[in-house]
């Protein structure tokens, strides 16, 4: 998968948040950014969901993202 095949979308959010990916109802996955952020961070936020991504972070039970691998 490329990142023009990655939906993205422009949300307000806390200014702590960059942004979150998660999988819509066909599976594929959605990349939420945070619109207050300027295009640069932005941009970081959505390469580090893209690692997610290719990851398969979402697939394990046991990641938690501020402590990576639980197990």
């Amino acid at each position: 998968m490329n990142n023009e095949e990655i939906r993205t979308v422009l949300q307000d959010l806390p200014v702590s948040v960059g942004g979150f990916v998660f999988h819509d109802d066909d599976g594929q996955p959605v990349v939420v950014l945070n619109s207050r952020l300027s295009a640069e961070r932005r941009m970081k936020a959505f390469r580090h969901e893209v690692e997610h991504i290719e990851n398969g972070d979402m697939y394990d039970m046991n990641y938690n993202e501020y402590g990576g691998n639980t197990t």
